[in-house]
């Protein structure tokens, strides 16, 4: 059995572990849940939490039966260190609930994160490192690596999602919409043409209202 370590102790890295634990209580034990990896000052502070801050991702250093999940939901963080992880040898593992609909025909990256309620249809392609919470991707829908979208999303057929776009929670992309690299989408969104690549954009129809400042 392989002894996992969460990257990131913030909300998001709380939440992966409860996913996980509910991963481990519905199948099985799969891995050793060791606890977080985290280089700021008392994540947990305050908080109930089921594991430990065990050490920082800043001093880490793979073991043979080491295996990371991503508990980082912002996209620049996320490809800050992901490279710099790999390039010590981490081997990073696929976190996906049971209760999720995965279609036919799809393909799931290293790394990614699946959370329960989330579903997808045929021909799908999602990158390394993608980020998805109780969403739902139509047919031919690509998701970059790096990429996060939020709960109650619906992206929709033929949808092309860049690296490291953000997409928050209840919005929607209309089908054949392409999403540029680094773009955010904010909450509730209806997003009806193009994003521009690092454009931040925000109502319904969604407008371009910035630049996404990473």
């Amino acid at each position: 059995m392989k002894n996992l370590y969460i990257v990131g102790a913030g909300g998001f890295g709380r939440e992966l572990l409860h996913l996980i634990l509910d991963i481990q209580a519905l199948a099985g034990p799969r891995w050793n849940v060791v606890g977080f990896l985290d280089d700021t000052e008392n994540p947990l502070a305050g908080k109930a939490c089921d594991r430990a801050v065990v050490g920082t991702i800043a001093g880490y250093s793979p073991r043979p039966d080491d295996v990371l999940a991503l508990g980082i939901a912002d996209p620049a963080a996320k490809r800050r260190l992901v490279p710099m992880l790999k390039e010590r040898g981490a081997v990073f593992e696929q976190i996906i609930h049971p209760y999720t609909s995965l279609g036919r025909n799809n393909v799931i990256g290293e790394g990614a994160v699946i959370d329960r309620a989330f579903c997808m249809s045929v021909n799908v392609t999602i990158g390394a490192f993608a980020t998805l919470l109780g969403c739902s991707l139509g047919h031919d829908v690509r998701v970059g690596e790096f990429s996060t979208v939020s709960a109650m999303c619906n992206i929709m057929g033929r949808v092309s999602l860049g690296r490291g776009v953000f997409i928050g929670g209840n919005a929607a992309v209309a089908p054949r919409v392409t999403v540029g690299d680094d773009a955010y989408v904010c909450l509730g969104s209806v997003v009806m043409k193009d994003v521009a690549p690092g454009a931040k954009v925000l109502g319904n129809p969604a407008r371009e209202i910035g630049l996404n400042e990473r």
